[in-house]
């Protein structure tokens, strides 16, 4: 009996949505060099670990242990292993041990839950046989101290990990390696999660890696750095702060500091680069990925309109941010880059950001008519009932660094004329009119209530909503 009907066309549509979406997601999690980009989303547990409190002569003796392993298994091939690897010697080594009276026995456990680390937790391309030989040899190396009950139960993580995470996590004969394994459980849970792919787009000047980093609550983008590159940065939240950032840049490097983060390695021959760090405020629980294109009018390179052009019609991504100067609204190269998108990117919510609202003076000029003259210029343009949030960037980014206390002397002084700009030009009235499903919690200070009024903490829920759906487009507008 042929299928008809309207419930019939509902169906067919409903499944086609789906596999659009899964297609999506998979492109969202991409690979760099035949590596899971998602892995950087992964935050390393041996900081936890109470080995960095050993003395040096455990310490390397663990750290031995763990790359016989590596080679037996043959992962000490793979390039996530190896800086793995680098960065448990890094952290451990480096850190200050002075625990003298712990054997190497009694970090036995911890070890097996360090080999789960280093894999990534990517189970599926784990050879069983190979782990069988680690768990031998593990047995045979700790014979006059190991539980051989308790090894091989902790061992069999490998074939069902978060189903015997919970077990483990209740296992009594584990209660002093209770906090590991719940940092074990973390990473598990947050690489479960659906991953949520922005993609953010600009001509130069909009301040848009003030924007990506007041997003992370970091400092990973450096605007004069972005200017000369046509690479593709890659921002991917962590599972939960570890105190660091990794990057992949050529070479991965679990550890990165601020030189490695900032500044763009020549051997690298791909058109990426991606950071994995701990995002702060109201994105930290989300598994986002955030990618940074070259800014479309930089007169010096134009393959960074090309990259930028490709990346939008790929449509790896659940929300285009599109952010805008408040300052700069209707120059030829916004109208130029508004058209583009508007006959590339469909079926792809886009969310405009009209940034360095500070600029203006709330005594002399009026913001609600700022935003609705650009709201006109884009309903011109052929978006319809365009979502257009302002904000200060640079406001939001020293209010989450005021939190971390992080401000320099000057930057202190940069934040308390931004609490007094802010508490005059009430940005909350504008988001509580138009996005009413939108609420944002008061701070307990001035310094952190600066979050919410420059709009970035507005701006944090629109992410979540206009990606995940809701009413309508998820923030309550038609």
């Amino acid at each position: 009996m042929k299928k008809s009907g309207r419930k019939y066309r509902i169906l067919q549509n409903r499944r086609r949505q789906t596999h659009i979406e899964n297609n999506r997601t998979m492109r969202i999690d991409q690979r760099v060099d035949a590596m899971n980009i998602a892995s950087l989303a992964i935050s390393q547990i041996v900081v936890h670990n109470p080995i960095v409190n050993a003395t040096k002569d455990i310490k390397i003796k663990y750290i031995n242990h763990l790359e016989k392993y590596l080679k037996l298994a043959r992962w000490n091939r793979r390039k996530y292993e190896n800086a793995e690897l680098e960065a448990y010697k890094k952290i451990i080594l480096e850190a200050i041990g002075n625990d003298s009276h712990r054997k190497l026995s009694y970090y036995q456990y911890y070890m097996i839950f360090d080999l789960m680390q280093m894999t990534a937790y990517d189970f599926k391309n784990v050879n069983r046989e190979r782990i069988r030989e680690i768990e031998e040899t593990f047995l045979n190396d700790f014979k006059d101290s190991v539980d051989y009950n308790l090894a091989r139960k902790i061992f069999k993580m490998f074939d069902s990990p978060m189903k015997k995470v919970r077990l483990l996590l209740k296992d009594p004969d584990l209660e002093k390696e209770r906090e590991y394994i719940s940092l074990v459980r973390d990473n598990l849970k947050f690489m479960q999660k659906e991953p949520i792919g922005v993609m953010v787009t600009a001509t130069m000047s909009a301040g848009k890696s003030t924007f990506i980093n007041a997003l992370t609550g970091k400092y990973i983008c450096l605007s004069q750095n972005l200017a000369c590159t046509s690479k593709i940065h890659c921002i991917v939240n962590k599972a939960f702060e570890d105190g660091l950032s990794a990057e992949y840049d050529h070479d991965l490097v679990l550890t990165a500091g601020k030189e490695e983060l900032l500044n763009d390695n020549d051997l690298n021959a791909s058109d990426k680069i991606v950071v994995g760090t701990k995002f702060t405020g109201g994105l930290e629980r989300q598994r986002i990925i955030v990618n940074d294109s070259p800014g479309v009018n930089y007169s010096g390179d134009e393959t960074h309109k090309m990259i930028t052009h490709r990346l939008l019609k790929a449509k790896n991504y659940n929300l285009l941010i599109y952010v805008m100067n408040a300052t700069q609204l209707s120059t030829n190269d916004e109208s130029e880059h508004l058209d583009y998108v508007k006959r590339t990117v469909e079926n792809i919510p886009v969310l405009f950001i009209i940034n360095k609202i500070d600029s203006f003076n709330v005594e002399e000029e009026n913001i609600n008519e700022i935003i609705k003259r650009q709201v006109n210029i884009l309903k011109e343009k052929g978006f319809k009932n365009p979502i257009v949030c302002p904000v200060s960037s640079r406001a939001g980014y020293l209010a989450k660094q005021f939190e971390k206390d992080n401000l320099t002397r000057s930057e202190r002084r940069e934040l308390y004329n931004y609490v007094d700009k802010f508490d005059q030009m009430e940005l909350p009235a504008y988001y509580q009119k138009n996005f009413k499903y939108i609420k944002v919690a008061d701070r307990e200070s001035e310094e952190l209530q600066l979050i919410k009024t420059s709009g970035l903490a507005y701006i944090e829920k629109i992410i979540i909503a206009m990606c995940k759906g809701g009413h309508k487009n998820g923030t309550g507008r038609n």
